[in-house]
């Protein structure tokens, strides 16, 4: 089982653009394409989900958040910012 997310823009996006963004940061989380939301799922494998997968998605946020995408929790639906990470983070984070 994987936790997964997906990252969302209502326009266009550089896709080029954001890989280069991304391709520092990623290492825990894998990456897809969703064509038809013109966006990208995020997977974290279940024996990834600790603090520093966390802090991977944190960072990936911001780079999300720069590329004007919304991200959310596929989970629960919710959208992640600043009244939901921590609500988000104690369903994510568990001890494997």
């Amino acid at each position: 089982m994987a936790y997964t997310f997906m990252a969302e823009s209502p326009k266009a996006v550089d896709w080029a653009a954001l890989h280069g963004a991304v391709k520092p940061i990623r290492k825990r989380v894998e990456l897809f394409p969703i064509p038809t939301a013109n966006g990208v799922g995020l997977s974290v494998p279940q024996r990834q989900r600790n603090e520093l997968a966390w802090e991977e998605v944190t960072q990936l946020l911001d780079v999300f958040t720069k590329f004007e995408m919304d991200v959310y929790d596929m989970a629960s639906g919710a959208k992640l910012g600043p009244a939901t990470l921590e609500t988000i983070k104690s369903g994510f984070v568990v001890e494997c």
